[in-house]
């Protein structure tokens, strides 16, 4: 008999690839939520029925009080957690307007490509680091 693990709980996940003049957006989490004090490119989870492009746009708006327009995706990086998985989504963005307000982060840090590799990001977006850092350069 063949006994089978049961399967993780899946998310999607978003995450913006801000960019302004040549560096990207990081955010460093807070000290008392999961995966504390890593740092991550900002996003969350998508909510039933939500299209990506809108909770990446939702989700940077409630953590960053910016308005931002999604380009084209990035890379999607499936992820497994010990307790839970991920299929996370990374999107090109660029600010629209608003003035940055850290409602989620406790830190943030405009990172040239050349100088992810000096944060402690969280596994997931780790993975995302490393495709970052095959570029020449950030999109304009």
């Amino acid at each position: 008999m063949q006994s089978s693990q049961p399967s993780l709980p899946n998310l999607q996940v978003t995450a913006a690839l801000i960019v302004v003049r040549d560096r990207l957006f990081i955010g460093q989490r807070p000290p008392a939520k999961k995966f504390g004090l890593q740092w991550e490119f900002p996003g969350g989870k998508v909510e039933s029925g939500e299209m990506l492009e809108d909770s990446l746009i939702r989700e940077i708006k409630e953590e960053l009080c910016w308005d931002i327009d999604v380009s084209r995706l990035f890379r999607h990086v499936p992820h497994n957690y010990s307790d839970f998985s991920i299929d996370l989504f990374a999107y090109w963005c660029t600010i629209r307007n608003g003035c940055l307000c850290l409602r989620e982060h406790v830190a943030y840090h405009w990172a040239h490509l050349g100088e992810l590799h000096n944060f402690h990001f969280t596994t997931a977006d780790k993975q995302l680091v490393r495709y970052l850092q095959d570029l020449d350069e950030l999109p304009q």
